[in-house]
């Protein structure tokens, strides 16, 4: 997480978004990070256990978790969060269109000066993944089925600042395990 939140400042103060939030492992965890964490994802069940799990651990506010389409974050309100965040699942989604049509979200519904910090996939390796500009809508699986790949920075910053994001900066780093992709990318940018 020290990377994935390098940029921010004062998350305390905070009220984060988590993007594909999952069972709620990283509400959990970033719980005394941040004033608020809220989840959104594309499963009902994941979002069951999310609430669920963050109430078992006792975290110090009880989650909005949204379930959302796939394409975009419609439930969730314009200039709502300071911080969206997401690890392990952007670089599950082989379509490009789709992937940039999240950030368009993601810049909604931040508020002025809000951040991104989200990890991907980066560099060659991974045997499935598809090229960044890919619109690969035939993928035969999830979560590591068919992934998408970021070959450069580059990539990235150009789509954020055709959305108006600014302050565009990014880490590389060993992958995590279990994962394919020869790096992770960590980068961040803000909503201006």
């Amino acid at each position: 997480d020290i990377y994935l939140f390098k940029d921010v400042a004062n998350t305390q103060e905070k009220v984060a978004l988590e993007f594909g939030c999952g069972p709620g492992r990283n509400i959990v965890k970033f719980a005394s990070r941040f004033k608020q964490i809220d989840g959104v994802d594309i499963s009902e069940k994941n979002l069951e256990n999310a609430s669920v799990w963050a109430k078992e651990n006792g975290t110090p506010f009880t989650p909005a978790l949204y379930k959302n389409n796939g394409v975009d974050l419609a439930a969730i309100p314009d200039a709502s969060y300071d911080v969206v965040f997401s690890t392990i699942c952007m670089q599950h989604i082989c379509v490009h269109e789709i992937r940039f049509n999240l950030l368009k979200e993601f810049y909604r519904v931040l508020k002025l000066g809000g951040s991104i910090c989200i990890q991907m996939g980066f560099g060659p390796g991974h045997p499935t993944a598809q090229d960044y500009y890919a619109n690969f809508y035939d993928a035969q699986g999830t979560n590591s089925a068919q992934d998408t790949r970021v070959d450069s920075p580059d990539q990235l910053q150009g789509d954020l600042e055709k959305i108006g994001f600014t302050d565009f900066a990014y880490d590389l780093r060993p992958m995590g395990p279990g994962d394919g992709h020869s790096q992770w990318i960590f980068f961040r940018a803000k909503s201006q």
